[in-house]
């Protein structure tokens, strides 16, 4: 419509100014004849260029805030919404729960598993779920967080304390980590303990015989031994396949600890620097699609633990052990 109306008022404009052309006396005419006519800027009877709508402004873009979703999602499983909760978090999130007993080391996969954990964890404990000081870095968020439930009321070591880590892309949660406090365990041990002896059970040394090769495999965002648990005092060959793609960097190490140290302790510190109590015997990083053996490392007496990692921050994915080395 404006370029209609534009062409109709050049038109116009054109018309006056003919008419005036011809209304004009001859002297002017003829002093116009003689007069040279300047040239002309632009051509009358040219069809002018189109009117352009001016091009929409693009919305700016709204940031997630991993913040907001983890809060959210809390408060949905306190209110014993657990499917609501499930809902924000993605259909292939990793969840890993870490230093609780008998393994240190509990995984679930993906939205289902995630909303079963929470029912059978949750459901008439009368849960509560608080979160303390979080920061933030690009997608990832972490949190000092709190819990209470029934059943740690009754052995009197509520609320357990955690150090959480959480990873929200698109506003969905696509990883979760909650490792207990050292200091939680410490409380919460010798109180399970002594009504669930077996939880704290550590396996002894089986009847096979000893090994001097075990092959690592990390694959479905978990890693795997094969191998006898039973290993020979001396050099140990380590092979590692890195089959998982999930993420950007792995890594499996292999402890031994001080006496009164087990699984349960290492794995508790696994959000800080490795503890004095500790000593890495085999530390190596890997790539995606790695494949590699290593030699030379020495084993002597005394159990062993291995922990497979993954990502930044390192993230225990797995476990091992004890290996029991023998003479």
């Amino acid at each position: 419509m404006k370029i209609r109306q534009n062409l109709l008022t050049i038109v116009c404009v054109l018309m006056l100014l003919l008419a005036a052309g011809c209304s004009a006396p001859e002297e002017q005419s003829e002093q116009k004849e003689n007069t040279p006519a300047p040239a002309p800027t632009q051509d009358p009877t040219a069809t002018p260029e189109p009117t352009k709508a001016p091009e929409p402004t693009a919305e700016p873009e709204v940031k997630e805030d991993p913040a907001a979703v983890v809060l959210e999602m809390i408060a949905r499983a306190n209110a014993e919404d657990y499917a609501g909760a499930a809902e924000l978090v993605a259909d292939d999130m990793m969840a890993y729960f870490i230093g609780l007993p008998p393994t240190g080391m509990e995984i679930y996969w993906g939205k289902e598993q995630f909303e079963t954990f929470l029912v059978e964890c949750c459901t008439g404990q009368h849960f509560e779920w608080e979160v303390g000081p979080m920061t933030g870095k690009d997608h990832l968020v972490f949190a000092e967080a709190k819990t209470w439930m029934d059943f740690t009321r009754e052995l009197g070591v509520a609320p357990n304390t955690w150090t959480e880590v959480y990873e929200v892309q698109d506003g969905l949660i696509t990883l979760y980590t909650s490792t207990i406090t050292e200091e939680a365990l410490a409380k919460f041990r010798p109180a399970l303990s002594a009504v669930m002896p077996e939880a704290f059970a550590v396996p002894p040394p089986s009847d096979e015989p000893p090994v001097s090769e075990i092959t690592v495999t990390l694959a479905n965002n978990t890693c795997s031994v094969d191998g006898s648990m039973n290993l020979k005092a001396g050099e140990l060959t380590v092979n590692v396949d890195v089959q998982d793609k999930d993420w950007d960097k792995y890594a499996v190490t292999l402890f031994t600890l001080d006496d009164g140290k087990d699984m349960l302790d290492l794995m508790a510190s696994t959000p800080g620097g490795p503890p004095e109590w500790t000593d890495m015997v085999f530390n190596k990083e890997f790539v995606t699609g790695d494949s590699e053996t290593f030699k030379g490392t020495t084993v002597e007496e005394g159990p062993l633990y291995l922990i497979c990692w993954a990502g930044t921050p390192d993230t225990p994915i797995g476990n091992a052990g004890p290996f029991y080395a023998m003479p």
